[in-house]
């Protein structure tokens, strides 16, 4: 299936004309509105982004909404594949039914703003692409339902991509520009509903250890993770190992030397949206022709464990071919992570300063952008050259030798402001992590940044040197003249994140030059 982004010319003038007569607006909703909060439904819909090449049904994702006193209904992030941080206005229309007008503005990207507006499937030779729908405003409404605490879009009909069993919705509420060109996402058939769950909690004054997990790779050789456990008499609980910046645990019981875990609600992954949940499973494995090895995972009412207390081991059979999956539901498999036979151990940990981070890359706060970007890179080892526990490292960042908060008002998607950033922290948002190397996006201007790494031992805090930069150069706002051909390229998407390989839709290209300037533009590829 191909996705082509854009409406004819006479579409595309008819609505550029009405949103001139209609002064379309430019006010985004930023700041939750007053009212009731329904944080962390399960939400469920069909998505669209071809930057990032996703497109289908997906379900249990995070979502919220916010219902005032006038009865109007603000959806969040209304565009799941495409996070806004922004809201979408529904009023109320007739009895528990809700409409949304359309186009409304969700974001500003490097100053164009972007637009929520219904679109109708049209499909060519070009490939399917989505245009706003007809000449008058009720043809630019889309009808919502707020039937008890259950929010869900009054659904529409899907079609078949010719020459494929591909079925797309014929109705999408997608991203625009102020002219009505589609940037290739969107969403349709969106539903909220309460979550059912309720995730485990470590009971007060239990505490936990750091120990490792072992599990097998697609290599079949073993890897290790960082996990914390608790033993709270015949209950064992576990974090994690997924998401461990979140200490979200899972529990299992004891008795007779084994430790049995059943299926489980974690809770909300911040990195992926998701709502997660613990799954026993089984495997088998099958080799594609290209040589690739397949895992499939089959669910499984328990898994067992045999438990050491004198050497503390949670250990499986290796011939067992068992797992656990943390995964996206409960309901069957939609595995995030897989972790095969597994087994435990304790991590010894003592009182040790950790080694100092490395800054891998800076750039300078930009105008456009509203952002600079920091890389830093640090291992999990002391001064010493011993591992330390990736559960209890985190770090913190210095803008002009103050310490940053994450939290309002440079970073509105935290409710409760911090400033020691778990190792793994990130939020897909502005902290991004991959292995030892921690991307955060700065969100106001500096001149010199400064990181510390720091570890929690026995309720102490044991800190590595402060390592710091001052910004050089030129910032990607400044323009290159006749500087020849640049010798570097970068792309960023409509979020602000590096792209390896744009497709169509709107994009901020960066152009390094010899002379160290730099050369920034906003591009649309069609």
């Amino acid at each position: 299936m191909r996705c082509t982004s854009g409406p004819d010319a006479r579409t595309a003038a008819w609505f550029k004309a009405s949103a001139n007569k209609a002064q379309l607006s430019t006010h985004i909703i930023t700041v939750k509105p007053e009212g009731e909060e329904h944080a962390h439904c399960i939400r469920s819909g069909f998505g669209i982004n071809q930057q990032r090449g996703a497109y289908g049904s997906i379900d249990y994702l995070d979502g919220s909404y916010v219902k005032d006193s006038q009865g109007n209904v603000y959806l969040y992030n209304p565009i799941m594949l495409f996070p806004t941080y922004s809201y979408l206005k529904l009023e109320p229309f007739n009895g528990d039914t809700l409409v949304c007008r359309t186009p409304q503005p969700i974001a500003n990207i490097y100053g164009t703003v972007c637009y929520a507006t219904r679109l109708k499937a049209q499909i060519s030779d070009g490939g399917l692409a989505y245009v706003p729908d007809g000449a008058t405003q009720p043809n630019l409404d889309i009808k919502f339902v707020l039937r008890g605490d259950s929010l869900y879009q009054v659904p529409d009909d899907y079609i078949t991509f010719p020459g494929t069993t591909v079925q797309v919705p014929s109705v999408l509420l997608g991203v625009t520009d102020a002219t009505g060109m589609w940037l290739a996402m969107g969403e349709a058939n969106t539903a909220l509903r309460p979550c059912p769950y309720t995730p485990t909690m470590l009971p007060a004054g239990v505490k936990s250890e750091p120990f490792n997990l072992y599990s097998l790779d697609s290599d079949n050789d073993t890897v290790r993770y960082t996990t914390e456990v608790a033993i709270d008499g015949n209950d064992v609980y576990m974090t994690n190992p997924y998401s461990p910046d979140t200490l979200q645990w899972i529990h299992g019981t004891l008795s007779g030397g084994k430790a049995t875990f059943l299926p489980q609600y974690i809770g909300v992954d911040k990195r992926s949206n998701l709502h997660l949940s613990f799954l026993p499973a089984t495997y088998t494995t099958q080799t594609s022709p290209d040589g690739t090895i397949i895992y499939n995972y089959v669910k499984a009412p328990t898994l067992t464990f045999d438990y050491d207390a004198q050497a503390r081991t949670l250990a499986t059979d290796p011939q067992a071919r068992v797992a656990f999956l943390i995964n996206a539901g409960l309901d069957e498999v939609n595995a995030i992570m897989g972790y095969r036979n597994p087994s435990l151990t304790i991590f010894p940990v003592q009182a040790a300063t950790p080694a100092d981070p490395k800054i891998v890359q800076l750039q300078a706060y930009d105008e456009d952008m509203g952002m600079g970007f920091l890389s830093v890179d640090f291992y999990p080892i002391d001064t010493q050259n011993r591992p330390l526990p990736y559960t209890r490292l985190f770090y913190n960042i210095y803008l002009d030798d103050q310490l940053l908060t994450v939290g309002p008002p440079y970073y509105n998607n935290v409710s409760t402001p911090f400033t020691n950033i778990a190792s793994n922290y990130a939020d897909n948002e502005y902290f991004f992590t991959q292995q030892e190397i921690h991307n955060v996006y700065l969100t106001r201007p500096f001149e010199k940044v400064g990181v510390q790494v720091l570890f929690k031992y026995n309720d102490q805090w044991y800190k590595s040197n402060l390592v710091s930069q001052t910004v050089e150069g030129t910032g990607v706002n400044e323009l290159a003249h006749d500087a020849g051909e640049p010798v570097r390229q970068e792309w960023y998407d409509l979020s602000g994140r590096r792209i390896a390989r744009p497709s169509q839709g709107l994009y901020l290209k960066v152009s390094r030059y010899a002379d160290g300037s730099v050369k920034t533009e906003k591009v649309m590829l069609r």
